[in-house]
C-alpha cells in the first residue's frame, strides 16, 4: 500500500491563528483512494524549518501545502528546489497566461506575480482551476513530491483534477480500504466477528465508534478480496453502509416526494443539521433532493414527513410518504437517556436508519 506524509507550511498555522483544516481533507482524501497518511507536519515559514521538515519525509509520497503565493514569505517552490538539487526556471507561458487572466477579471497583475511563475526544473506542472497559483510534481529518488497552494478551494481543486488521476495510475493493482458501518451492536463485537476471520492473516484494520456507530475498515489486497462475503455474512443486519455512504444522504435520494416535512421533539437541532447537510452535499453534487420543511412545536405533520416524538424511554419515530405509513418505537442502546446530548446524537441516526428502512420497504413492495 501506498503511503504519504503530509508538510503544512505557514507561519499562521503553527501559531494557532488558522486551523489547518488542509491536513484534515488530504488525508480523508488519500485514505479514501487507498494511500496510508503516516503523519502530518507544520513548519513556520521558515527555509531552515521547511528544509528540516523535507529532510525528514522518507514516505514514497509527500504533499507539501502552503507558500506558492507571490509574496515574500511564500518561499515552498525554491525550498524545493534546493532540497531536490534543481534551479528555478522561470516559465514565459505560465506568466503569459496568468496576464491574460488578469485581463480578463479587469485585476492589475504585479511584477510579484512573476514568482508563481517560477518552478523547479523539471517540475510537471499541476493546473488550478480555483486561483492563479500552479501546482507541481516532482521526483527524488523513489519519492514524488506534490506542492500545492495553501488556499482549501485552490487545493481541493488540483487534488480532485489533477493528483487524484496520477495517484489511481500509480496505485492500479493495490491494495484497497473496504469500509462497513455498523449500528446497533458494540465495538467489541463487532471485532470479534471480524478478527474471527482476518485471524493469521496480514491485514491492516480498523474499528472506531462513533454514537451510535462503529465504523469498520480492512485494508484488503486483490486476492484477499473474498474475504469481503465473510465479513458481511458475519456482521450481517447490523451493517447499515458501506464505504463512504452516508445514512441522511441515502434517504434523502430515497424519499419519494418533492417536499420532506420533519416534526422533531426530541434531539433538539441534531436531526435538523444532519438533514441539511446531507442536502448541502447531494446539491452540490447536482442530485436532486426534497425540499426540507422543519417544525418542533409537537402537531402532527401536515404533509408527507418524518416525526420523533418520545412515549416514556421509547423513541418512537413515523414515517409518512405517498407511499404508505409506518411508526416504529425503539429503546436505544445502553438504555441511553432521550434527553442526554448522547442519547439525542443517537436518536437522530437511528430516526434517519429507521425513516430509510421504510422507505425502502415500500419501495421494494409489487
Amino acid at each position: 500500500m501506498l503511503s504519504a506524509q503530509l508538510i503544512t507550511i505557514g507561519t499562521e498555522i503553527v501559531s494557532g491563528e488558522v486551523v489547518n483544516t488542509n491536513a484534515s481533507w488530504l488525508s480523508t482524501r488519500l485514505e479514501r483512494v487507498g494511500v496510508r497518511v503516516l503523519t502530518h507536519l507544520s513548519v513556520r515559514d521558515q527555509r531552515q524549518e521547511i528544509a528540516q521538515a523535507l529532510a525528514f519525509a522518507k514516505a514514497p509520497l509527500v504533499f507539501v501545502t502552503g507558500g506558492l503565493g507571490p509574496t515574500s514569505d511564500d518561499i515552498t517552490r525554491d525550498c524545493m528546489a534546493i532540497h531536490t538539487g534543481v534551479p528555478l526556471d522561470f516559465d514565459n507561458q505560465v506568466w503569459t497566461d496568468l496576464k491574460a487572466l488578469y485581463e480578463k477579471r479587469a485585476l492589475t497583475l504585479r511584477e510579484a506575480h512573476r514568482w508563481q511563475c517560477h518552478f523547479p526544473r523539471g517540475a510537471e506542472k499541476l493546473n488550478n482551476s480555483a486561483g492563479t497559483a500552479l501546482g507541481f510534481k516532482q521526483t527524488l529518488g523513489v519519492q514524488q513530491y506534490f506542492v500545492l497552494p495553501g488556499p482549501p478551494r485552490e487545493l481541493a481543486a488540483i487534488f480532485e483534477e489533477e493528483v487524484i488521476p496520477r495517484l489511481k495510475a500509480a496505485k492500479e493493482g493495490g491494495a484497497k480500504w473496504v469500509r462497513w458501518t455498523c449500528l446497533g451492536v458494540p465495538e467489541s463485537e463487532v471485532a470479534e466477528k471480524v478478527e474471527a476471520i482476518i485471524a493469521g492473516r496480514e491485514i491492516e484494520v480498523g474499528y472506531r465508534a462513533q454514537v451510535p456507530y462503529v465504523k469498520v475498515k480492512l485494508n484488503l489486497k486483490p486476492d484477499q478480496m473474498s474475504l469481503v462475503s465473510e465479513i458481511e455474512a458475519a456482521l450481517g443486519s447490523w451493517i447499515v453502509a458501506h464505504g463512504e455512504q452516508d445514512l441522511a444522504e441515502e434517504f434523502l435520494k430515497a424519499w419519494p416526494d418533492p417536499q420532506l416535512e420533519v416534526v422533531d421533539l426530541i434531539t433538539d437541532v441534531g436531526l435538523l443539521d444532519r438533514l441539511f447537510a446531507a442536502r448541502a452535499s447531494l446539491e452540490k453534487s447536482g442530485i436532486q433532493v426534497p425540499q426540507i420543511k422543519f417544525r418542533n412545536d409537537g402537531g402532527a405533520a401536515d404533509s408527507y414527513g418524518l416525526r420523533t416524538s418520545a412515549a416514556g424511554e421509547e423513541l418512537v419515530t413515523e414515517v409518512r410518504s405517498s407511499k404508505g405509513s409506518s411508526t416504529e418505537r425503539r429503546t436505544l442502546p445502553y438504555k441511553l437517556p432521550l434527553n442526554s446530548e448522547r442519547g439525542k446524537r443517537s436518536a437522530a441516526e437511528w430516526a434517519i436508519w429507521t425513516a430509510l428502512c421504510a422507505v425502502r420497504a415500500r419501495d421494494s413492495q409489487p
